[in-house]
């Protein structure tokens, strides 16, 4: 009989896990082929994008039991400069031994919360601002936005909805708009997404604060 599957030679272990005979012709070859796939997926072994490096570096946390950190809190935490936080511990008599409980300690101290919940909101502000310029840059590069089709449908939801919300911060009339085209160029001229149109300020440096 000829063999229906050769196997991926990444995945010996795996086939040993679950006990499944590399010429096993009693097994299915969907089941191999699904497991073969999910592999992939989950040990990040294929070429990694972006939002798989995202989800592989939050295993390190999972492991950790560390999943209950503020993610924005704990964003802006690790920007600080290592003086200012080995100086939440200087007045403490019981410093945590391990990483993760000192990161925890620090975030249960009013003033560290406060600063790094603010400069974790800007760093993500950030972050998605300069995705949301990138995406729609990208768009009018693109192929599609030469094609006028699109430019007659009708006005998508998500458009709908940042018309009203830069007619509902600028205080302006809703304009007459009936098509997919014009609601881009609308929300281009008012300077698209109102998310970003003010940069959120920067928390002052509480350890430079003169007590």
């Amino acid at each position: 009989m000829t063999d229906f599957y050769r196997p991926d030679p990444r995945i010996g272990p795996l086939l040993d896990r679950f006990n499944i005979a590399k010429k096993d012709d009693a097994t299915s070859p969907e089941d191999l082929k699904r497991e073969i796939y999910q592999y992939g997926k989950r040990r990040c072994d294929i070429e990694a994008s972006r939002d798989n490096l995202v989800y592989y570096l939050g295993f390190a946390f999972e492991v950790n039991r560390a999943l209950d950190l503020d993610s924005l809190a704990l964003a802006g935490l690790l920007s600080l400069p290592i003086e200012a936080f080995a100086s939440i511990f200087e007045q403490d008599e019981d410093v945590p031994t391990g990483l993760i409980d000192c990161l925890r300690h620090a975030l249960k101290q009013p003033a560290v919360l406060e600063w790094a919940s603010a400069k974790g909101a800007w760093l993500q502000w950030k972050r998605l601002e300069g995705l949301y310029r990138d995406e729609v840059e990208a768009f009018r590069r693109s192929d599609a936005y030469r094609r006028p089709g699109w430019r007659t449908r009708s006005i998508s939801p998500a458009q709908h909805y940042l018309i009203g919300e830069i007619c509902r911060i600028g205080d302006i009339e809703p304009p007459a708009l009936a098509t997919r085209g014009q609601a881009f160029d609308f929300i281009s001229k008012q300077g698209g997404n109102p998310r970003f149109w003010v940069e959120p300020p920067l928390p002052t440096a509480w350890w430079e604060i003169d007590e």
